[in-house]
């Protein structure tokens, strides 16, 4: 797959503290331009820039954009950049979003609404004209509830609360005219914790996904919608993580973007799960344990999350680090992870041999305790999960994501 030159995060200032980190994955020194546009008129409000050479990582001095701002980064090599967000308890995580990604494009896609979680969106227009938006909310049988429109102005935003989504639970769409990043923020617990998701693209969704982990560790939740034009036999098979063993298997008969919730509960053993369509389909999936939440989407080929080549582009010293490789292939994956610093430097290498449908764990003291990045190559497709439990400062915080794909 192409790799991205240009990434956005639709949502910087001073609402949140803000630490972003960007990596150049390329092969050549680059010079990395970043700037903040205010979210009403597109005006710039601040810029910084710096060259980089090849897996060197940048953390702009974001804490300098006084504004409601978003923020777009450009290099002439490929890059991969990681947003957190940090408010009291609220912590959210954000890869860059990015056309390659499936997470800019004209047809966006949310699998969840929840009344009365506080459900906030923000969509920004990246395209050089005004974008004539279309929203719709279907109720989880895939009826159409509400529809709103609005034109959004070149490099600005808009802000919906779920009050104007008719606190309905079900679905969102969003259909544009210009290419958009839709970013939600979903708050549990009154508000004491939210967890945050893009928009997924759905003009070519997949009919494959893949969660890396789930069973007896996390209270889990997921729901799966067909986002197809015809009715669809979904079929999801949770393996076993050390045998690759199919453990649980469920089915259902799926009408255009109607909803199914799986009884994740009914998987006992520590699994990962693979889900089959005949039409495109779309997932998310929830885990509870405590005061720790982390969403993540399905993971799939489309969407930048299952290939021979992932890169993290954070790993955090002493905040317990914990990765997941599930390998996706048909024959034994052999894996080496590269661990590097913040300049670039290997400082450590790691190898595992992961059998089809098995998992390797890895936590921070096998990856050496070290602050920079993570990749890792493999002969077979697999995904990488990575968590990232918080000590210090807001202690009891995950956040979680996928490893980003950066080439075979």
């Amino acid at each position: 797959m192409a790799l991205a030159t240009t990434l956005y995060f639709p949502e910087v200032g001073p609402q949140w503290e803000d630490w972003v980190q960007v990596i150049n994955v390329g092969t050549e020194e680059t010079r990395v331009t970043g700037i903040a546009r205010h979210a009403a008129n597109g005006q710039p409000t601040w810029s910084d820039e710096k060259e980089i050479s090849p897996f060197e990582c940048w953390t702009p001095n974001v804490e300098a954009i006084k504004q409601n701002s978003s923020m777009q980064l450009t290099a002439d090599e490929p890059i991969v950049a990681e947003r957190h967000m940090h408010n009291k308890t609220n912590i959210l995580d954000f890869v860059g979003a990015a056309e390659e990604y499936e997470t800019v494009g004209l047809r966006l896609f949310f699998p969840e609404l929840v009344p009365g979680a506080l459900d906030w969106f923000r969509f920004l227009n990246v395209g050089e004209a005004d974008a004539l938006v279309n929203i719709i909310v279907r109720n989880r049988r895939g009826d159409i509830v509400r529809q709103r429109h609005h034109a959004i102005d070149p490099l600005c935003c808009w802000d919906i609360a779920e009050g104007l989504m008719g606190n309905v639970q079900g679905t969102l769409e969003v259909q544009s005219t210009q290419p958009i990043v839709g970013e939600r923020h979903l708050h549990y617990q009154g508000g004491k914790t939210c967890v945050g998701q893009y928009g997924q693209v759905i003009s070519d969704a997949p009919k494959t996904l893949y969660f890396p982990e789930v069973g007896p560790a996390w209270r889990d939740w997921a729901i799966i919608v067909n986002v197809g034009r015809e009715q669809a036999e979904v079929t999801m098979i949770a393996h076993e993580d050390g045998t690759g063993n199919p453990v649980t298997t469920m089915e259902r008969e799926l009408d255009p973007f109607e909803c199914w919730i799986p009884k994740m509960e009914d998987i006992k053993i520590k699994s990962s799960i693979l889900i089959r369509s005949d039409q495109p389909i779309v997932a998310e999936r929830h885990m509870h344990s405590g005061t720790a939440v982390i969403d993540l989407p399905g993971a799939s080929e489309e969407g930048g999350h299952v290939g021979l080549r992932l890169f993290f582009p954070e790993i955090a010293s002493g905040a317990r680090d914990w990765f997941r490789f599930l390998n996706v292939g048909e024959d034994d994956a052999l894996v080496n992870i590269i661990v590097r610093n913040k300049k670039g430097e290997v400082r450590r290498q790691l190898h595992r041999r992961i059998k089809p449908r098995c998992c390797a764990d890895v936590d921070e003291a096998a990856m050496g305790n070290i602050r920079g990045s993570v990749e890792a190559q493999s002969s077979q497709p697999i995904v990488g999960e990575r968590h990232l439990h918080y000590q210090s400062g807001h202690r009891g915080a995950v956040v979680g994501e996928y490893g980003v794909v950066i080439g075979e």
